[in-house]
């Protein structure tokens, strides 16, 4: 028996110390409902935590961001569903005036009329707007460089994606075997070392009259264009058929700043997989190729039927790039979602207590803390038997 060390009471304490830390340490977890309260308590695994809490917060950043793109979409497209409306009621009123039974008067009203609603699409354009951005009226800046042929060229509404360069048009006019005039188009882009095609078709237009003014001819991809691309291009009829029956004209143009690019960050890194590109294009009377129709004439209406039905085939592309980008902003928010339910789930396990396994664990060691406090005080008591030996 010793008096000086007490070694049942010091193992009694180090064993009360010990449960009293794991008591304190339980504790925390109850009122945190975290089983990594410090660094000490699981490093590595507060390492990974933190990292999968980054992710999760970019994750949700970019839903944010994939919804507000698609609420700009959708308001592009509830814009250019009003110019398909304005373009379908042009085509009505065209239709109208190919009737002989009209005079003049009314014709002139239905010019009228006409022009109004070109005033009208132009104005949507101008005005319709997603937090201060005019999202239909974004296209390139472009110049005919000229001459007395090609006096105008427009990227066609629906062709926003067209790149700033330096394009030649060739427009060709001939006589096919029936008498029936053609016009060919052709746009083609420079490159460092030759013209690359970018759209060429057969349009309709050009009247074969050499007093008749200047037209409008409306290359539109998926009708009568074999490129990816519209344009609107203007020509001086009368200097195309002043030539031989088979005349080409070409001259070069320019296409100044390319359309606005929005960037969509809808992913949490950085890279071309965690970004959605969109370019929309300018949705005016001019890019869809209706500026200078004129129902006054049996054959001005009959024109202004055909560039009506162009302008629409624009606006159905437009439309159909816009839903497909939508389509495509959903999948990306749906999967964005799951992977953050993932991500969650994974970081819950790392740093989530399990409450019914760390209530379970306090009530023992209140036990073994009343235990211990139990054995301390018997421990304690030993050395006084110490005195009976001298009694």
């Amino acid at each position: 028996m010793y008096i000086n060390t007490n070694v049942a009471a010091l193992f009694a304490q180090n064993s009360l110390s010990n449960t009293q830390n794991t008591l304190s340490n339980l504790q925390q977890e109850m009122s945190t409902g975290l089983q990594i309260n410090s660094p000490s308590d699981n490093p590595s695994g507060l390492a990974i935590a933190n990292l999968m809490q980054g992710e999760i917060g970019g994750i949700n950043s970019a839903i944010n961001n994939a919804t507000a793109a698609t609420n700009l979409l959708n308001v592009a497209n509830g814009g250019m569903q009003t110019d398909v409306q304005i373009v379908q009621e042009i085509q009505q009123l065209a239709v109208q005036a190919s009737n002989s039974t009209n005079n003049n008067q009314d014709t002139q009203d239905i010019q009228s009329q006409i022009n109004d609603l070109l005033n009208s699409l132009d104005n949507v354009a101008q005005t319709l707007n997603y937090n201060g951005q005019a999202v239909l009226n974004q296209g390139a800046q472009t110049n005919a460089t000229g001459n007395s042929t090609v006096t105008g060229f427009q990227v066609g509404a629906d062709s926003g994606q067209v790149a700033a360069a330096t394009y030649s048009v060739s427009v060709l006019y001939t006589t096919t075997a029936s008498g029936a005039p053609e016009d060919i188009v052709t746009v083609a882009a420079s490159t460092a070392t030759a013209w690359t095609t970018v759209a060429s078709g057969t349009v309709s237009g050009v009247s074969g009259s050499s007093t008749a003014g200047t037209t409008t001819l409306q290359l539109v991809s998926g009708e009568n264009s074999t490129g990816a691309s519209s344009f609107v291009i203007q020509v001086n009829q009368g200097s195309i058929v002043l030539g031989a029956s088979t005349t080409a004209y070409s001259t070069a143009v320019t296409v100044g700043t390319a359309a606005t690019q929005y960037d969509f960050q809808t992913g949490p890194y950085q890279g071309a997989g965690d970004n959605t590109q969109v370019q929309l294009g300018t949705f005016t009377s001019a890019t869809l190729g209706l500026t200078n129709i004129d129902v006054t004439s049996s054959s001005g209406a009959q024109y202004a039927i055909s560039q009506a039905k162009r302008a629409l085939s624009m606006l159905t592309n437009a439309q159909g790039q816009v839903g497909a980008q939508v389509d495509q902003l959903n999948y990306t928010i749906s999967n964005l979602q799951t992977e953050s339910t993932n991500l969650q789930s994974s970081q819950s396990t790392i740093m989530d207590a399990n409450m019914a396994s760390v209530t379970s664990q306090f009530a023992q060691q209140q036990i073994l803390m009343q235990t211990g406090i139990q054995a301390l005080q018997t421990a304690q008591q030993l050395p006084q038997l110490v005195l009976k030996l001298l009694s």
